[in-house]
């Protein structure tokens, strides 16, 4: 658990401090990179409302946090594909669904294998460890912009990382039995 939300958070902060600087690659105005940067939160956030709902029903927490990890890892995959500013804002909206829904899965989990009194403990461990990625991920965009000049090595990084979050989450769903 730890593990995943490390990967799932250096993809929610990475993107969230680099996403105005993304944009303005494009050659975006100050003010078209505000709204631009706002577009795909509110529609995240829309869908995160919608894909709770969803959960809600289901309770199917483990197979929708690796289905909304493996959502991001395609739009960031997606947002590198071309040159243009529209493909890129899409992909990079999907990547904002996924990463903005994570958060309705993730902390239902843990209390279905952690008992009361493990849980206090678990979930501070969890979020010690899984909190890390937050210092780990706008570093490594960052870093990986310096070193190849685009941003889109980063981007395929955040990706990456996700892709791991949702194999891990693959993994736990093999320990843990939903119904």
């Amino acid at each position: 658990m730890a593990a995943i939300l490390f990967s799932y958070i250096i993809g929610i902060l990475g993107i969230g401090v680099w996403l105005p600087t993304i944009l303005k690659t494009y050659r975006l105005s100050d003010t078209q990179v505000g709204f631009a940067t706002a577009l795909p939160y509110i529609i995240g956030s829309v869908a995160m409302l919608l894909w709770a709902r969803i959960l809600a029903k289901s309770q199917r927490y483990v197979k929708h946090l690796a289905l909304t990890c493996g959502l991001a890892a395609i739009g960031f995959f997606g947002s590198v594909m071309s040159e243009s500013l529209v493909p890129a804002m899409l992909g990079l909206t999907v990547a904002l669904i996924g990463l903005s829904s994570v958060r309705t899965c993730f902390y239902s989990i843990p209390a279905t294998f952690l008992s009361r009194e493990a849980a206090a403990g678990g979930l501070a461990f969890i979020n010690a460890v899984g909190s890390l990625g937050g210092l780990f991920g706008p570093y490594m965009v960052g870093w990986l912009k310096d070193v190849t000049g685009s941003f889109k090595a980063g981007l395929i990084g955040m990706g990456s990382m996700l892709v791991l979050a949702t194999v891990l989450t693959l993994i736990l769903k093999t320990i843990i039995k939903e119904e």
